[in-house]
């Protein structure tokens, strides 16, 4: 099972849908699979008249002497070894050595849906992966969730799987990069947000990538505002759903006498206002304001 682990377990029934979590795994059917009109090299050892190159039709069927037709679409090349050998063995040789080799390959069609920069169709021949098939879509658009990737696959059986993936681990060389078949459907979900606000210069949402610290999402919002306090709130929801709010003074973080916090994913910021700073601030604009109206008069 390639470690997978599977949401749910069982037969698929027709129109089911099976989900798996891949924070360690890798997609089954990491080999390329044959598709209608690839060309085949077939090589029966000790037997040179049963060797040759062959192009699988538009039905999937290839067609060998003394065996027939074998259904060869959606088989890899070692299944199809597979076949090849049993045909044989059961009237023809005993223990045959089959070898299979895909000459050449056609044009396999996928889907990027999604937080991409170039969402879309493409096309793509031989083996492509996810890390590639993300690449042609232009890239992770900024607010991109990297650590929740899906693909959609739908087997001939017509049932299908939806296969996660956190492409942090692939890139770190955790998991393998899952090879993508023909009609899989790659789809990237927007990542929740931090929301920051208060006295920063840029509030609103702000999309984080990995860990980040309280005072890296402050300076990503623009900074501070000239009437910030150095009281911050934390407000972050529970795994049982309950909010905590979470104060931390700023300057004691600058100092270096308390930690600067790690910030989750759907945190919520407040920066406080300074009444006397801001009551100082909203008299000196006034000032400028008046000044400079006086001088354009």
């Amino acid at each position: 099972m390639n470690n997978a682990v599977l949401a749910a377990e069982g037969e698929a029934k027709p129109n089911q849908t099976t989900q798996k979590s891949t924070s360690n795994a890798v997609v089954n059917g990491d080999e390329y699979q044959i598709g209608p009109l690839d060309m085949l090299d077939i090589k029966v050892m000790n037997a040179d008249e049963l060797s040759r190159s062959v192009r699988v039709d538009a039905n999937g069927d290839i067609s060998l002497p003394l065996i027939g037709v074998i259904h060869a679409a959606g088989l890899t090349n070692l299944a199809i070894e597979k076949k090849i050998s049993e045909r044989l063995s059961a009237d023809l040789m005993q223990n045959p050595q089959v070898t299979v080799f895909i000459k050449e390959y056609t044009s396999q069609r996928m889907t990027v849906q999604g937080v991409v920069k170039r969402a879309g169709v493409y096309d793509f021949q031989g083996r492509a992966t996810l890390l590639q098939a993300i690449s042609m879509a232009g890239g992770l658009d900024e607010k991109a969730d990297d650590s929740s990737v899906k693909i959609i696959r739908y087997n001939p059986d017509k049932t299908t799987e939806t296969i996660v993936f956190d492409l942090n681990m692939i890139s770190n060389n955790k998991i393998s990069d899952p090879v993508l078949l023909n009609g899989d459907v790659v789809i990237v979900d927007e990542a929740v947000p931090i929301s920051i606000e208060g006295a920063v210069r840029n509030p609103g949402n702000v999309y984080q990538r990995g860990r980040a610290s309280l005072m890296q999402i402050i300076s990503r919002a623009g900074g501070l505002t000239d009437f910030a306090s150095s009281n911050v709130s934390i407000v972050s929801n529970t795994k049982k759903g309950k909010r905590i709010t979470t104060e931390f003074d700023i300057d004691k973080i600058r100092e270096g006498k308390i930690k600067d916090p790690v910030v989750e994913s759907g945190d919520l910021i407040v920066v406080g206002i300074n009444p006397i700073k801001a009551t100082i601030y909203g008299i000196s604009n006034t000032v400028r304001g008046f000044v400079g109206f006086g001088t354009i008069r």
